[in-house]
């Protein structure tokens, strides 16, 4: 039975680690407003929930912004390799103008 409270704890624990800043303060102003009970509670009050929504915003708009900075530099590296390909073909022009 030990085992099973254990494994419980952790689990908790584990569930607390993941949440993000805005959400770890929204169950701090739920306690502090008397929302809340208790931080370790399961049920989420009012303003955690809130918090939880504005962290998987702020995750959105980041994995966004590192989406396009990734498209941006597929898009460089595409650029910088017709670049080399269209230098190349005007060496070779070059070099046949010069007769060699």
């Amino acid at each position: 039975m030990k085992l099973i409270h254990v494994i419980l704890a952790l689990g908790l624990v584990g569930l607390t680690a993941c949440d993000g800043p805005r959400e770890q303060a929204g169950e701090k102003a739920d306690v502090a407003s008397g929302a809340m009970n208790s931080e370790d509670s399961i049920e989420s009050g009012p303003a955690e929930s809130l918090g939880e929504k504005q962290d998987q915003a702020v995750d959105s708009i980041e994995d966004a912004k590192e989406a396009q900075a990734d498209a941006l530099e597929d898009k460089a590296e595409e650029q910088r390799e017709a670049a080399e390909q269209k230098a190349e073909a005007l060496e070779k022009q070059a070099e046949q103008v010069r007769g060699r």
